[in-house]
């Protein structure tokens, strides 16, 4: 019986953030702006609000408030 393999895990540390994101931890702790996620004393970051946070940063126009409208919509979180 083979064991069943594991989802990606949604929830990552610091380090696992910033490697995400293709960044420094130094330059991910200065630069990148999304609330964690905290779990006791452990801090997390969402996968989800990192791809948003990557998608915006892609967008050459500012996000218009019938975008901010439409992530909540979706039942998105919007930590900023």
């Amino acid at each position: 019986m083979s064991a069943l393999p594991l989802p990606e895990k949604r929830l990552l540390t610091g380090d696992e953030a910033a490697a995400y994101c293709g960044v420094s931890v130094n330059t991910f702790r200065a630069r990148v702006r999304i609330a964690p996620v905290k779990i006791g004393h452990s801090v997390r970051y969402d996968r989800r609000d990192l791809d948003h946070w990557i998608t915006r940063q892609n967008r050459s126009e500012p996000m218009t408030g019938d975008d901010w409208l439409g992530m909540l919509d979706e039942g998105e979180s919007v930590r900023s």
